[in-house]
């Protein structure tokens, strides 16, 4: 009697997953390797939100030991400084500049390479196809925003999530070190890889009607969670929010890929559509009671959900803010280890392809134009005179992340203080401000009416050097001494590339 065809399915199935030896592997990997690293080296600087203040706080601590910046000083932080060690280290040796490329490029390769290997965990098989994917929030909103000590912690918590998912002596042994080099970067990461650590092993000693309560009893703790935090710290949280675009995005961390204007929805619209097909490719496999992936996923959609978007702890002077963007992040990667056991097609393969290449066009088109900006800044900041207290607010019009918003940090290194500089005013950081007229305010309050253009200058700081727009040459900006008494200055102009402007103003 003959046997019965195998379904179209399973025959599917049996050819998805391609074999290639370790040598071909070796090489893929490095290639990708090398790939991956040239957003840290295609233009002159990194311009990503914070990271102007990392680098140069890394370089005001050794003008706060020398006892060269008033008003400073350090103090011993634990955690949210790790990034900032290895940078100031790194600036002694090969330069300030050189020193955050490189700081970033091994951040970036901790970080997809992280994810890279907990998706093999998860999968049981090479995340090849999803590597496009992957390559996008490796470069996405998180890291645009200069989140580099949190960013950093993420990616050393998917190492460390990818060896406890099967935990053992062994790995148990690897991961330890990585813990201690995730709290010294940021702690919040590693919060989140120790309750999906718990979260795996209560599921896997727990009988298959207790694993349906899991999600319940998960959702009913962030319900609560929600409920202290605002209750006792002040904070923010709205329906309004998750309702918005931004909040309608980050269900499927694919805000990640919406950075500085439209023309990334067009990116994100399209890693949408392709995150969809593999969810529909997996969802025949996808099982609630005998596999954790589903569960943790919901998980990461409620926190993502009713946690709040902002809050402020008392020991600090400024709100922990950007949480949904943050988790996000986290939310994009639990969806990908929710898929990434989908059967792939050409089709897939080809369509992230080509939505990871118009994601990195963009980004170089911006990287550039932005470039170019704080070239034309720097020039202006360097007229003031040495060591002199500089302001710069430039605001990038219309975009979702200020790619400038800290670019007289970066600017003043090796040459001014930038009285603006919210590192020592937030005592969130090693570098602690204490005097009206130091080296950089002690005040939130003034460096965001700074930020805003809109404070006035008291006798202590007094003067201020501040780079404004040029009165007689519009679109220019030169730099200006603001005295006693008088307002700063904040200017916006259209700086990254906007295609889509264009386009609706035909």
């Amino acid at each position: 009697m003959s046997q019965p065809a195998p379904s179209m399915h399973k025959m599917h199935k049996k050819t998805a997953a391609v074999e290639i030896s370790a040598g071909v592997e070796r090489l893929l990997m490095v290639g990708i390797s090398i790939v991956l690293l040239v957003p840290c080296f295609w233009q002159p600087r990194i311009v990503a939100g914070d990271l102007s203040s990392h680098a140069y706080n890394a370089w005001l601590a050794t003008e706060v030991r020398a006892g060269h910046a008033p008003g400073l000083s350090i103090v011993t932080v634990w955690t949210n400084v790790l990034t900032d060690w290895f940078l100031e280290i790194l600036a002694r040796s090969v330069g300030s500049n050189l020193a955050t490329q490189l700081v970033v490029a091994g951040a970036v390769s901790v970080f997809f390479w992280g994810a890279f290997f907990l998706l093999n965990v998860t999968s049981g098989r090479r995340p090849w196809m999803l590597c496009p994917l992957v390559g996008i929030l490796t470069y996405g909103l998180v890291f645009q925003m200069g989140f580099l000590n949190f960013y950093l912690s993420v990616g050393l918590c998917l190492w460390i999530l990818g060896l406890l998912w099967r935990p053992s002596r062994k790995n148990l042994s690897y991961a330890a070190p990585l813990v201690l080099l995730a709290v010294l970067a940021h702690a919040l990461p590693l919060v989140w890889a120790v309750t999906v650590a718990g979260y795996l092993y209560v599921f896997r000693k727990l009988s298959a009607t207790s694993r349906l309560l899991l999600p319940m009893l998960g959702i009913v703790g962030l319900m609560a969670a929600q409920q202290v935090l605002l209750a006792r710290f002040p904070g923010r949280w709205s329906w309004s929010d998750i309702a918005s675009l931004k909040g309608l995005t980050g269900l499927l961390g694919v805000d990640q890929a919406w950075i500085y204007d439209e023309k990334y929805l067009v990116v994100a619209a399209a890693m949408s559509l392709c995150l969809m097909i593999l969810f529909m490719e997996s969802a025949d496999d996808m099982d609630f009671i005998e596999q954790p992936y589903l569960q943790l996923w919901i998980l990461h959609l409620a926190a993502f959900v009713l946690l709040p978007s902002a809050i402020q702890l008392p020991q600090y002077q400024h709100v922990l803010a950007y949480i949904p963007e943050r988790i996000s992040l986290l939310v994009a990667i639990v969806f990908l280890i929710l898929v990434g056991k989908a059967n792939y097609g050409r089709g897939i393969t080809r369509l992230s392809g080509v939505v990871a290449v118009a994601f990195f066009l963009f980004l170089y088109l911006d990287s550039m134009a932005l470039n170019r900006a704080e070239t034309e800044i720097t020039r202006v900041v360097s007229e003031a005179p040495e060591g002199s207290r500089v302001i710069a607010s430039i605001i990038d019009d219309g975009a979702r992340v200020n790619g400038l918003g800290h670019v007289a940090d970066r600017a003043c290194i090796g040459h001014c203080y930038s009285y603006a500089n919210y590192e020592p005013a937030t005592a969130q950081f090693r570098i602690r401000a204490t005097t009206e007229g130091g080296a950089a305010s002690p005040s939130m309050q003034t460096v965001q009416e700074i930020e805003r253009g809109q404070h006035i200058v008291t006798p202590a700081e007094a003067p201020l050097f501040a780079v404004c727009a040029s009165d007689t040459e519009p679109g220019n900006i030169k730099l200006r001494q603001i005295g006693a008494g008088e307002r700063t200055c904040a200017s916006a102009r259209v700086i990254t590339f906007r295609p889509l402007q264009g386009i609706a103003g035909l």
